[in-house]
């Protein structure tokens, strides 16, 4: 193993080299530049001096001048505020130069920065954050939110769950075992996952439940080979996965699967079929029910706060990049997933008004106030698919303490720093040493 292990290490090192050298050689004759927040999370009060700490690097041959400028812009896109300094430096220099921004009222809002030289043209574009839990959606939960959601709770325990596991025998991998779980979930649809266990375990021995939900797309999660002092339960909602052999919709169409009827809405059974997992892992010997964690990113990241707030046995929610929240906030975006329902609705002929008092059944933010359980929660701040406003919205109605990260030059991603955290905060929670 060891001679395939230090061929393979001497080619990644090669590679990472040559990238390296193409890279110093590319900008061997470029400007090089970066913009960089006074505040590390690009966070402000209404009262914090907002500064930009530009620094640029001339590798050209010849001497640069021009200006170095921002534009900052609302969050509907006006203009708001433009200045710009001097630039001027001679070839094979380097310079650092600040730019001070208007502070501005409680929001999030787009930051061009632009760099023009004598040979050189760039933006650089950024969101910076004023006060954000201040934020406070414009519009209510419906009067009937809670009793909505008991009564598909209501509709779900009238479903036999008939759950079913098979032994993966190809699987094994990591002192691992591996199961294929099936279960009936509201509907009568068979929803679907790949719980993990320790194969070294203990008599009697419980393990702490991790379930991780799937982002949207219909790709689904696929057995996680974890800790071997946790269960994970990788579970497939319907239509993702293992469990789109019902719904089986296009991308693009999923969110706008029956979404005219609430009562059938694609995401009422989705959300059902989470609390079906849960009964699931109530239902083992081996699993502790008393210590579960649900994580997600994107849709997974929505369904894991959705499903704390609707089942107080999950007792941590770890979720990345949430999206579905305070979606009226978004009415005329282009972006998705709003101009998938605008498109729905002019095809049908129905009015987007109409759309928008179902999906207020399933906004997160009329969710996230019955959430009791810690959480950790990541955003980006150039996320176009989970706008930093409309999460902020969500998260200033949570009740209960919850840990955020904030990526100032990030979009609809997370770096691998979260998970470390989440892994050591789990751990922590639940005892596990």
């Amino acid at each position: 193993m060891l001679p395939h292990l230090s061929t393979f290490l001497s080619r990644c090192l090669f590679a990472g080299l040559l990238l390296f050298s193409t890279l110093a050689f590319a900008q061997e004759d470029e400007i090089v530049w970066d913009a960089k927040p006074s505040k590390k999370e690009a966070i402000y009060t209404d009262n914090e001096r907002i500064a930009y700490k530009v620094e640029v690097k001339n590798n050209l041959k010849t001497d640069q001048s021009g200006r170095l400028s921002y534009t900052i812009f609302s969050p509907n896109g006006k203009e708001l505020s433009s200045s710009s300094i001097s630039v001027n430096m001679r070839k094979k220099s380097s310079g650092k130069y600040a730019l001070s921004i208007p502070t501005q009222s409680p929001g999030f809002y787009k930051v061009n920065i632009m760099l023009n030289t004598s040979e050189y043209d760039d933006t650089i574009r950024r969101v910076i954050g004023i006060d954000p839990k201040r934020i406070r959606s414009a519009s209510n939960k419906p009067a009937d939110f809670d009793a909505f959601w008991d009564k598909a709770k209501d509709e779900l325990a009238k479903i036999a769950p008939n759950y079913k596991i098979t032994a993966q025998p190809d699987s094994d991998k990591k002192n691992t075992n591996v199961y294929l779980v099936e279960m009936k979930s509201i509907g009568n649809i068979t929803v679907r996952g790949w719980l993990t266990l320790p194969k070294d375990r203990k008599p009697k021995e419980k393990f702490p439940v991790w379930v991780i939900l799937p982002g949207y797309g219909g790709e689904g999660v696929k057995p996680i080979y974890g800790s071997p002092q946790m269960a994970v339960l990788s579970f497939n909602v319907r239509g993702h996965g293992n469990s789109k052999d019902v719904i089986h919709t296009t991308t693009e169409a999923y969110v706008t699967t029956d979404v005219e009827n609430r009562n059938k809405y694609v995401f009422k059974g989705a959300l059902m079929d989470c609390i079906r997992a849960i009964d699931y892992i109530q239902t083992r010997k081996d699993l502790d029910s008393t210590q579960v964690l649900v994580s997600g990113a994107s849709m997974g990241g929505y369904l894991s706060i959705a499903l704390a707030a609707l089942d107080q046995r999950v007792k941590l929610c770890s979720s990345n990049n949430p999206v579905f929240c305070d979606y009226r906030a978004s009415v005329g975006s282009k972006e998705w997933p709003m101009k998938s329902f605008t498109e729905y609705g002019r095809r049908r002929g129905i009015a987007l008004n109409t759309l928008l008092y179902n999906l207020d059944y399933f906004d997160l933010k009329n969710f996230s106030d019955k959430m009791k359980c810690p959480a950790l929660i990541g955003m980006g701040l150039l996320d176009n698919l989970a706008p930093p406003a409309n999460v902020q919205a969500m998260l200033n109605n949570i009740k209960v303490k919850y840990k955020l990260f904030v990526y100032p030059d990030l979009a609809h991603e997370v770096p691998p720093s979260i998970y470390k955290y989440l892994s050591n905060w789990t751990m922590d929670k639940f005892g596990l040493f």
